[in-house]
């Protein structure tokens, strides 16, 4: 992803388009974990470098969804293979049991964080959680 300059988050934002076209910002949100205020922002620097486009809904001029444009179902189909290398990889050795019991443990520790937190409501309790989540992830890919 480095020769294209493609970093995590907008891999994300790319991948989820190409499982669903047309989607809202808050849809991304929910499927990529990012913040809105991030997520707004990489949408914007994906649209100029021409990976995608956003498009006003015909119901309601005031729901902007986002598709990918030709140039960035290329993208996704360069870097998919790359990609599913790497899930494989990360999972090597790993029973199909051992890897449905983790993530299943993984979604219930998930279910009590978001649960847990306090002072925070409803999308944006979740992906203040699903943040951390992820950085610690992040971090502990980049020092394995």
């Amino acid at each position: 992803m480095k020769p294209h300059n493609i970093n995590l988050q907008a891999w994300r934002i790319l991948a989820a388009l190409r499982h669903e076209d047309h989607q809202r910002l808050s849809d991304l949100a929910s499927h990529t974990g990012a913040e809105l205020s991030y997520l707004s922002r990489a949408v914007v620097a994906l649209e100029e470098r021409g990976f995608l486009r956003r498009d006003a809904s015909a119901e309601d001029k005031r729901n902007i969804h986002m598709s990918l444009t030709p140039a960035g179902r290329a993208i996704v189909a360069e870097l998919a293979p790359r990609a599913w290398d790497i899930e494989r990889a990360s999972v090597s050795g790993v029973s199909p049991e051992e890897l449905a019991a983790t993530l299943k443990t993984l979604r219930a520790i998930f279910s009590n964080l978001v649960d847990g937190c306090q002072g925070a409501t409803g999308v944006n309790r979740k992906l203040t959680v699903a943040r951390r989540v992820r950085s610690k992830e992040i971090q502990d890919e980049t020092e394995a």
